[in-house]
């Protein structure tokens, strides 16, 4: 039997430490996600190369930061000096404040009118994309005080078809929020996402309109402080930019939001580098049933399995078919037999050291054998992103490094 029950302690919640080996295992639920905080600094640093000097950082932390843990992947950004954090999510919000994080936080649209109140209590800038949102920010604020002015962005609709104001009528809505004393228009930004070479040229043809626009509103006397256009994919592409902000998402995580991205994707490093688990049962099935007989032996060929609490309510996903999904076990792969509700069954060659608290590589992998995140996301036949979100907010995290 190894050592490894003599020395862990339990714990309730997930801690977080400067060092991963310091970082005790949940021996209720021995499964766990890890992210290098050192790959987030290294992806923003790459980000920060690509700007013009005094371009400002709207850190896309949206998704329980893409899945990656609101709380410590903000802590990072924070220490790293981004100058505003963005998502959608008001509970993730609140906890980046609870926690002591006080860059300015960007809501991204997602409350109703009467939820205005709330964002601007706690002091966060809300999105506001139609008069009726404006009217119930500017409520908010002048309920705080008679003169007090609350910031607010503004979304522009710029031909993507999914939320904001029209790209025609952003001059006139201007002119509406103009007479509400209370707010402040700090900025205006757009989202155009695109994932190959048709959709690149829509987004350079609208994105064009866009910063006709901008100068039209500064023709008019509007002036705002920071405007955004350009995210993830046009970073990797390098496309030309003419705001005062970028609000980068995938990138930062070593994500690519490009289906064939060029090879300047390659100086971002993942941050996610791997999900693991211990085992928890240990089985000889050479007394029968016999492979191929049914249920979990209707996949095997070997006669010795594995047991890890890796199921779809942490995650994961049933084999599909004509899909292989394998663990990583001592560096070789291993087969998994089947996927259910709470557990992953694998098997291992007869004679395999295979012990009960065994550590089991489901993502990453050390050695020469490694499982990427877009070959397990294929097994689910899904995306990388989508695969995180799978994940997110299901297993304890362990950042490695100091966060």
């Amino acid at each position: 039997m190894t050592q490894f029950w003599k020395s862990l302690s339990p714990v309730v919640e997930p801690i977080f430490h400067d060092a991963l080996e310091n970082q005790a295992v949940n021996e209720t639920h021995p499964t766990w996600i890890e992210f290098d905080a050192e790959a987030l600094r290294h992806n923003l640093s790459i980000v920060r190369k690509s700007l013009t000097p005094g371009t400002q950082i709207i850190a896309s932390v949206k998704a329980n930061a893409y899945g990656h843990g609101i709380i410590p992947v903000s802590q990072v950004l924070e220490r790293e000096g981004v100058e505003m954090l963005a998502t959608g999510s008001f509970s993730d919000a609140q906890e980046i404040r609870r926690v002591g994080v006080k860059t300015p936080i960007l809501m991204l649209a997602g409350t109703l009118p009467g939820g205005m109140k709330n964002l601007i209590q706690e002091g966060f800038i809300p999105t506001v994309y139609d008069l009726i949102g404006a009217r119930s920010a500017a409520a908010a604020a002048k309920a705080i005080k008679d003169d007090y002015q609350h910031p607010i962005f503004i979304k522009v609709d710029c031909g993507m078809g999914r939320l904001g104001i029209s790209l025609p009528n952003t001059l006139r809505f201007l002119e509406e929020i103009k007479n509400m004393p209370n707010l402040w228009v700090q900025g205006l930004y757009t989202h155009l996402s695109f994932k190959d070479d048709i959709s690149m040229k829509f987004t350079r043809e609208r994105l064009s309109l866009f910063y006709e626009m901008l100068k039209n509103i500064k023709q008019k006397g509007h002036v705002i402080p920071i405007t955004q256009a350009l995210a993830s994919s046009a970073l990797i592409m390098g496309m030309d930019d003419k705001c005062t902000a970028i609000c980068p998402g995938h990138v930062l995580y070593g994500l690519s939001s490009i289906t064939e991205p060029p090879a300047s994707m390659n100086e971002f490093l993942p941050v996610l580098t791997s999900v693991k688990s211990r085992v928890i049962h240990v089985a000889d099935h050479r007394d029968g049933p016999s492979p191929g007989s049914g249920a979990y032996h209707r996949n095997r060929t070997l006669s010795r399995t594995g047991v890890v609490p890796f199921g779809l309510h942490d995650g994961n996903a049933s084999i599909k078919e004509g899909k292989r999904p394998v663990v990583l076990f001592k560096g070789k792969r291993r087969r998994v037999l089947g996927v259910s509700l709470e557990h992953l069954v694998f098997e291992v060659e007869d004679g395999t050291d295979l012990e009960i608290g065994d550590e089991t590589t489901l993502i990453g992998g050390e050695g020469p054998e490694k499982i990427e995140l877009v070959e397990f996301a294929a097994w689910q036949q899904s995306s990388p992103l989508e695969a995180l979100m799978l994940l997110s907010n299901r297993l304890p995290i362990n950042f490695k490094k100091k966060i």
